[in-house]
């Protein structure tokens, strides 16, 4: 009977001596790859450990999130294992799009990029900041089809659920206070609109079925992109159709343009100062009927604009 109580503590301590080691061996913590590299003296590091301190977002220059060497691999080749952010990823798998990006070069860019999402766009996103933001020169977007991926368009930002990409471009082409201010608020728009896209979408119809915002977007479908005449060739006034922006000389705003309108008045004016640049005529029943769904869903996330 001795001698099976020691054979039971034996086994037991070899356990006890198997898990510490394992412990042991375990890292207790695992940096974000999101993060500078702990400990990283560069200048570009401390500027972006500087945004996280300051907003509580990643930012990101290039798509790459880590890139280890392992060793050498059967034959002899080195191996690396790399992370990239991976915009191309839903949360039911890999979406039909794939993404290239031109790079920021200068140290001072980056720092002119982010001093701008400080100052002009993270006080309008407060309460859904993205994960990270990647600021880029450009994104190139590329659909698959028949086979191969063909490029489709350069949208000027895109996110998923760890990332928002920008084409930070045009900020070089601002000069002055309120433009800076507007586009930080394009930004915003931006990330809203990500969040009601449907992640089934196929190419047609449109992207946001089934957002909250979807009664918003069908009562312009028969709008979006269209030319600004009738059956009859008659020239069609754009707000009484509910478009509170007429960009185009032949054609009605898109999909985006016109939330993107609605979601910057919905978060700048109250209801009366809406209404009274707008007008609350009854021929304008579209316009009371698009702000009507649209004002309580920004009030909801809390979004306010100066």
């Amino acid at each position: 009977m001795k001698s099976k109580v020691l054979l039971y503590i034996i086994v037991l301590s070899g356990c006890l001596y198997a898990c510490q080691k394992e412990d042991a061996l375990t890292p207790s913590h695992t940096p974000d790859s999101f993060a500078p590299l702990p400990g990283a003296t560069d200048e570009e590091s401390k500027l972006r450990e500087e945004f996280y301190k300051n907003t509580g977002c990643f930012l990101l220059f290039n798509d790459t999130l880590r890139h280890e060497y392992k060793g050498v691999d059967g034959y002899g080749n080195p191996w690396y294992e790399t992370e990239l952010v991976g915009l191309e990823y839903v949360l039911t798998g890999v979406g039909y799009y794939r993404y290239q990006f031109d790079y920021l070069q200068t140290l001072e860019q980056k720092r002119q990029v982010a001093d701008f999402l400080c100052r002009y766009f993270v006080p309008n996103a407060k309460g859904m900041l993205p994960y990270s933001i990647m600021a880029t020169s450009g994104i190139d977007e590329y659909y698959y089809t028949d086979g191969d991926y063909t490029y489709n368009a350069s949208p000027l930002s895109f996110s998923n659920m760890r990332c928002l990409a920008l084409n930070i471009s045009k900020l070089w082409e601002l000069t002055d206070e309120k433009q800076k201010k507007s586009y930080g608020q394009d930004i915003c728009c931006d990330l809203i609109l990500a969040t009601w896209v449907n992640p089934d979408y196929w190419g047609w119809g449109s992207k946001y079925e089934g957002s909250p915002a979807e009664k918003f977007f069908k009562l312009g479908t028969y709008y979006y992109d269209q030319p600004k005449t009738d059956y009859y060739g008659d020239r069609l006034d754009p707000l009484e159709y509910g478009f509170l922006e007429d960009p185009y000389e032949e054609v009605f705003p898109s999909e985006d343009e016109d939330a993107r309108a609605y979601i910057k008045a919905c978060a700048s004016m109250t209801e009366e100062e809406f209404f009274a640049k707008y007008g609350a005529n009854d021929w304008q029943e579209y316009t009371r009927q698009k702000y009507n769904i649209m004002k309580p869903l920004i009030d909801a996330m809390g979004i306010k604009f100066n």
